[in-house]
């Protein structure tokens, strides 16, 4: 008996050794996550000349004497020269890319989010053989490399007519492969089938079923997986480069911002401004939806 207690006492004390080592390990992972936004912060609060002799350090001065003046300039000067065939040579200013990323965001998150929700419903309710098709395809696509696309899907696209459209950009988002079809097909095949046989007692069809009984279910799950779709859409300059050249996102802006050489933008203070401008819906999004979005989702079966 004592030799069993004195093993487990070394294993808890093993155990309690490594989880200070894997605290030490996340703790040293968060500051490296937070140092370098904090730095951005305060390096768009500074003028060039102060950022020349202080590189690293808070901004001089009181809070109210900061550089809060980047931000307005930054608002004012900052946009993409385009040229295209409708517009002919435009400059897009920072509201209109704000319109743009909106569009292009929340609405390619929406598709992306709800076309693999719906495949993924399908193939775990019905159990027939294109179902398991399906699945191997998802899985081999995310096993294999795909490299080397971006050519054929341009001229895909241009065949097509959506090239440089909006709404053509969301029909490219409709594709249910990757990791959260895996997701919503795992939920889907966990959803107790009372749910749906207490409806088609009640008469309700196959579509009926899905939108109003299963698909509310699951609302958290889509939802969480739609902001990290909108956060990524928000963040990505390639695609709005490559496909949309006539709609610049704030993303593309920045990208083209960080090339430019033109007038007093091109400081590292008034990029930083820039990089923060557009980290603020993001932060604000999070902020409000982060409870509901973070909460455990509890089902149960139908009660008799």
């Amino acid at each position: 008996m004592k030799n069993t207690h004195n093993l487990k006492k070394t294993r808890l004390s093993k155990m309690g050794a490594l989880l200070w080592v894997l605290l030490v390990i996340l703790f040293l992972y968060t500051v490296s996550l937070i140092l370098p936004l904090l730095w951005g912060i305060f390096t768009s609060l500074k003028t060039q000349n102060e950022f020349r002799v202080n590189i690293l350090g808070i901004p001089e001065g009181a809070p109210w004497n900061w550089a809060w003046g980047n931000f307005v300039y930054v608002m004012q000067n900052f946009y993409v020269h385009i040229t295209s065939a409708e517009l002919g040579s435009v400059d897009i200013g920072i509201e209109e890319m704000l319109l743009n990323t909106i569009l292009y965001a929340v609405g390619g998150a929406f598709i992306n989010t709800l076309v693999p929700c719906v495949v993924a419903y399908i193939t775990a309710k019905f159990n027939y053989k294109f179902s398991g098709v399906i699945y191997m395809v998802v899985i081999v696509t995310m096993v294999l490399p795909v490299v080397g696309n971006t050519a054929s899907e341009m001229q895909l696209v241009k065949e097509l007519g959506i090239y440089d459209t909006i709404w053509g950009n969301w029909i490219q988002k409709a594709n249910f492969m990757g990791m959260y079809y895996l997701v919503f097909y795992a939920t889907f095949k966990g959803i107790p089938k009372d749910f749906s046989e207490a409806a088609y007692v009640d008469g309700a069809g196959e579509t009926h079923v899905m939108i109003r009984i299963i698909f509310p279910l699951v609302m958290n799950i889509f939802g969480t997986v739609m902001l990290i779709k909108f956060i990524s859409f928000w963040n990505d300059y390639q695609t709005p480069l490559l496909f949309l050249p006539s709609y610049p996102t704030l993303a593309y802006g920045i990208y083209t911002l960080s090339r430019s050489s033109d007038n007093d933008l091109n400081t590292v203070p008034m990029r930083m401004a820039a990089c923060v401008l557009m980290v603020i819906p993001i932060v604000i999004i999070f902020a409000i939806f982060k409870e509901k979005l973070m909460s455990n989702i509890s089902m149960g079966g139908v009660k008799e």
